[in-house]
């Protein structure tokens, strides 16, 4: 059956008066997709402006506009862990002018909230971007030089050490908990509502340990205040050479590296999700791009357009981890 003919039997069975509107709004719409983006874009954030995530989508933010000749918005729109921004995005037209700057909330809330509005599949993967990993540090006070020092204390006092994290289902506490079970440690976890504050009780003295992201620990590292006892990461950073990654000291069952990237809303049409893949992988490229990355110690992803598959890698994890109901608070 050719296209008249296929168009010929939708009128019959729709109804002229639909059928003609719809033909009457195709071109507009394919003439919408072709000029993408032809308007402002907006990037919903989840954050805080002024944390990681915030500055990490600011940059490529700047890279697109910069490409586009538009204005790229990144409305801050946080609370829920993600979810009100993510369903910021949702509720959107699926056109491409309204984009998701995600994180794990996007795979571990609909996993661990019976009542969340939305699932992983409401959403499409476009392209990751830099983010920068945690590092586990202590006061400059503390007695423990490396993390196996730390690891034997908390074995031989059960309950005596404390460790803060910021937000159930948060890097920072998914790698603390898995951390804690692994090495068999039984540790005062305190929550906060976020970083900032227990950076200051752990330079108080008042917390002994932390996962803590690389950008809020090195200045404090650096000053002589804290001590890096690991690194979170799949690799060595350049900027602590000297420091073993968790792995390296036996426990990579507990890396969670934090990862953040580009949503589009499900339904958005393929030729816009085309240009802004396109388009993210060309600003990752950009050397002064790459350099503000540098700058805040993010890990640039080797593949930005590998995130789909990233993406389904972590809900697969994290569905078997949930499951087994090893991590507190979770279930």
């Amino acid at each position: 059956m050719n296209s008249f003919d296929q168009m010929r039997r939708r009128l019959l069975v729709t109804g002229a008066a639909g059928a003609l509107a719809s033909l009457a709004g195709a071109p507009r719409q394919a003439q919408a997709v072709a000029a993408y983006p032809d308007k402002p874009v907006r990037i919903v954030l989840p954050y805080l402006t002024s944390g990681p995530n915030g500055i990490a989508t600011r940059i490529l933010a700047d890279g697109l506009a910069q490409q586009w000749g538009q204005s790229v918005i990144v409305d801050s729109r946080p609370g829920a862990n993600g979810s009100i921004g993510a369903m910021a995005v949702k509720e959107a037209h699926a056109d491409g002018y309204t984009l998701l700057s995600g994180a794990m909330f996007v795979v571990l809330n609909p996993l661990i909230d019976p009542q969340a509005r939305y699932k992983t599949e409401d959403f499409i993967p476009v392209a990751s971007f830099g983010a920068p990993p945690n590092v586990i540090v202590v006061n400059r006070d503390a007695p423990w030089q490396t993390l196996d020092d730390l690891i034997r204390d908390g074995r031989r006092q059960p309950g005596k050490l404390s460790s803060p994290h910021a937000g159930v289902g948060s890097s920072v506490h998914l790698g603390l908990s898995l951390f804690l079970q692994q090495a068999g440690i039984d540790a005062v976890v305190v929550p906060y509502k976020g970083s900032p504050p227990y950076v200051t009780d752990l330079l108080g003295g008042r917390l002994d340990f932390a996962f803590l992201s690389v950008q809020l620990a090195l200045p404090q590292v650096e000053a002589g205040r804290l001590r890096v006892l690991a690194t979170v990461s799949e690799r060595r950073l350049p900027e602590l050479q000297a420091v073993p990654t968790l792995g390296e000291a036996g426990y990579a069952g507990a890396v969670v590296t934090p990862w953040s990237g580009l949503f589009a809303a499900a339904g958005t049409p393929a030729p816009v999700l085309e240009v802004l893949a396109r388009s993210a992988r060309k600003a990752l490229a950009d050397p002064d791009i790459q350099r503000r990355y540098r700058q805040m110690y993010a890990e640039l992803p080797v593949d930005p357009l590998g995130f789909p598959k990233l993406v389904s890698a972590e809900e697969v994890r994290w569905k078997q981890i949930v499951a087994s109901r090893s991590i507190k608070d979770l279930v």
